[in-house]
């Protein structure tokens, strides 16, 4: 008996260990989600890959000045019922992005928008369509040119506002 109690005491411990770092992942702590940031740039890679999709782009300053962005997605599964895939962006594809960067400063954000160079705004999750609902609801006017308000406001499934819902 002693045997099987501690077989069982050793593998609820792993498991206990294992999944700590699963949960302390998916906070939004380290974001600013009271300001949204925009950057245009060029695809470098895009890893349509767990936990999360990872885009890395180029951003040029007015004087040319190179910068790596790191972008952070949804889940693979949440982008994918979305309309993506992993062609959905390829390297040297143009994009504007509306996100919550890091509150430290370094080139690091949550996407909530992506237009191509095309004006094609792409697909996003659940997730983040109640996320962006929240900050328009709350910021968006403030923060958004009337126009970009106007469009992010009729691409979301739904309002996070008194406003009526487009679709």
């Amino acid at each position: 008996m002693k045997k099987i109690g501690g077989a069982i005491f050793a593998v609820a411990a792993g498991l206990a260990l294992a999944g700590g770092p699963l949960w302390a992942h998916h906070s939004d702590a380290v974001y600013d989600m009271t300001h949204i940031t925009v950057v245009n740039g060029t695809v470098i890679e895009h890893q349509f890959v767990n936990p999360h999709q990872v885009i890395r782009l180029k951003v040029k300053d007015s004087e040319g000045n190179a910068t790596m962005w790191t972008l952070v997605g949804a889940a693979v599964s949440a982008n994918r019922a979305a309309g993506w895939t992993k062609d959905t962006l390829r390297p040297g594809d143009q994009i504007k992005v509306f996100g919550f960067a890091y509150r430290d400063g370094r080139p690091d954000m949550t996407w909530m928008r992506i237009i191509k160079a095309d004006g094609t705004m792409l697909p996003i999750s659940g997730a983040k369509n109640d996320k962006l609902a929240r900050f328009l609801g709350t910021y968006g006017k403030e923060q958004l040119s009337p126009e970009d308000y106007e469009v992010f406001k009729k691409s979301l499934t739904y309002v996070g506002t008194d406003e009526q819902n487009y679709r």
